[in-house]
């Protein structure tokens, strides 16, 4: 286990990194012809599949939402890193983005049979997220806030 604040700091670097991933992925997807993917197509693959969406919205975008609900659950964690609601809500915020990456990449694999570079590196970042938050629940809960 980490100490909290190292924890959560973590989280908020790696918020921003994955923030970044899902804005390129945005622009890439609303105003570029083509995926700049460094491995492979499968990034357009990928973008021109009827999966590029869920509810109507692109799921780069649902990307940014979730690397910003991370971002923000951190900076107060940041002013109360001790809070167990806050605490709470990043590990469930940190668990529906991964349980939503498992469900993407099941469709990369099965359904498109494309890999896309960039949500692969997606992925990982919000496994890192979510490994972040654990490493820091000891102290959460010895602390008993």
């Amino acid at each position: 286990m980490i100490p909290s604040n190292l924890s959560n700091r973590l989280v908020f670097i790696f918020s921003l990194l994955g923030l970044a991933v899902a804005a390129f992925l945005f622009y890439e997807y609303t105003y570029a012809n083509s995926v700049y993917c460094l491995v492979g197509t499968g990034c357009n693959i990928i973008r021109n599949s009827p999966y590029a969406n869920f509810l109507g919205i692109s799921i780069p975008a649902w990307g940014i939402v979730f690397y910003l609900i991370m971002a923000i659950l951190a900076l107060l964690r940041s002013h109360s890193s001790e809070n167990q609601f806050l605490f709470r809500m990043q590990i469930l915020a940190a668990t529906v983005g991964v349980g939503f990456g498992i469900y993407l990449t099941y469709l990369e694999l099965f359904a498109i049979k494309a890999v896309c570079f960039w949500c692969v590196l997606s992925f990982i970042i919000s496994i890192l997220l979510l490994l972040s938050v654990i490493l820091g629940k000891k102290n959460i809960y010895e602390n008993g806030n």
